[in-house]
């Protein structure tokens, strides 16, 4: 194996672990909630206003970091980030009150919103094309890590201490992520000549169409993720620990989707990109009927997470093979549009989930993904054909 090689898979490993960290201070907070609220003396819609300020961070510095992306060296930027992100995550250990704790979620929150389109852009910089798919697959494994290792390792430091060690541990991880980046490539990530406006992202021949496909896989899942863990145990009289088994087999099937990545490259996103957002539908179709079993809750998410990861992969590799001077710019709207979908997910289809129940909510993602697939099926390749 050359030197090359070997220099990239180690890039990609470290940005892989530089995903799971990120997700697993993302996932984390949901477990500890209860706690925390009890130790601020909050109520749950002050608690709520931290998980809002994440979602608010994230978005707002994806888009207005974007178009700036692309003139930061992205392995410098990370590390900046990640030494911001252990600050906002200490003041979340150390918060005596809950507006403290709403400040720390923003700062993590807007740290993650420049480190998700860093990471993402630059392991489409250091893979060649026709193993980007394959690089891209490995580093967003890493959400895979933080699903399944997350929300366990939380909730068990929680009740083996207490909350507030969960957080130290996630600084004290975010301090071990600006030294562990340091050990890529110096200069990793390339530098454009100027700041590459929306405009010029917009005009990549698909690209649009690739942000309406982006939004709908995503409001798709947070729409149904968010309140199937509620639904299921409503279903079935049970505790937190079938909510956490969905979850994690949701995230063993998104990580064993990395074995197919291989012929992911071989056909290219744009040839898979209106199939994989079909497959995806069909998913939300039987996922009201997969709930009502116990034996296919603990299995049919599998299925779902490997899907998922196939579609997620064909979006990020798309994106990724934009040209190098706008692809920065394209990773940002990417992760804006991400948590866009987040915040929408949860407040427009809650009193959907309330008022017409959890089979509604599936139906109308599998609506959005057959529409947004015929979309793509139809324009896709005939635009990026026309440009070539």
């Amino acid at each position: 194996m050359s030197q090359r090689s070997i220099s990239e898979n180690t890039a990609l490993t470290i940005l892989m672990v530089a995903i799971a960290a990120v997700g697993i201070q993302a996932l984390m907070l949901s477990p500890l909630l209860p706690d925390i609220a009890a130790a601020l003396l909050a109520t749950p819609r002050e608690i709520g206003f931290a998980t809002g300020a994440y979602g608010i961070g994230v978005a707002t510095a994806a888009l207005l970091a974007a178009p700036k992306l692309g003139q930061w060296r992205k392995a410098s930027a990370i590390r900046t980030a990640f030494g911001t992100m252990g600050c906002g995550l200490a003041l979340c250990g150390l918060a005596w009150d809950w507006r403290l704790l709403v400040i720390g979620q923003a700062v993590t929150g807007l740290s993650a919103g420049i480190i998700l389109p860093a990471i993402y852009g630059l392991a489409a910089e250091l893979s060649a094309p026709e193993r980007r798919s394959r690089a891209i697959g490995k580093v967003i494994f890493g959400w895979s890590v933080a699903m399944v290792g997350g929300i366990p390792l939380a909730a068990f430091l929680s009740d083996l201490i207490d909350w507030r060690s969960t957080f130290a541990l996630m600084t004290a991880i975010c301090a071990a992520m600006v030294v562990l980046i340091g050990v890529l490539p110096r200069g990793s990530g390339t530098i454009a000549a100027e700041r590459v406006a929306y405009a010029r992202v917009f005009e990549v021949p698909g690209m649009k169409l690739c942000f309406v496909a982006t939004f709908a896989y995503m409001i798709g899942f947070y729409q149904t993720y968010t309140f199937v863990g509620d639904h299921v145990r409503h279903l079935h009289h049970a505790g937190a620990w079938l909510g956490g088994a969905l979850a994690c087999s949701y995230g063993v099937g998104f990580g064993a989707a990395v074995l197919g990545n291989a012929w992911l490259d071989r056909m290219g996103p744009v040839r898979l990109m209106a199939l994989s957002l079909f497959l995806v539908g069909i998913n939300y179709l039987i996922l009201p009927y997969a709930v009502l079993a116990i034996w296919s809750i603990l299995a049919f998410p599998f299925i779902w997470g490997f899907a998922n990861h196939i579609c997620m992969n064909v979006l990020v590799s798309f994106i990724g093979s934009a040209p190098a001077s706008a692809r920065s710019t394209a990773m940002g709207l990417f992760s804006f549009i991400t948590y866009v979908a987040v915040g929408l997910g949860g407040a427009v289809f809650g009193s959907v989930y309330t008022h017409a129940g959890f089979g509604a909510v599936s139906y109308s993602a599998t609506a959005t993904l057959w529409i947004a697939a015929l979309a793509v099926a139809l324009l896709l390749r005939r635009q990026v054909a026309s440009a070539l």
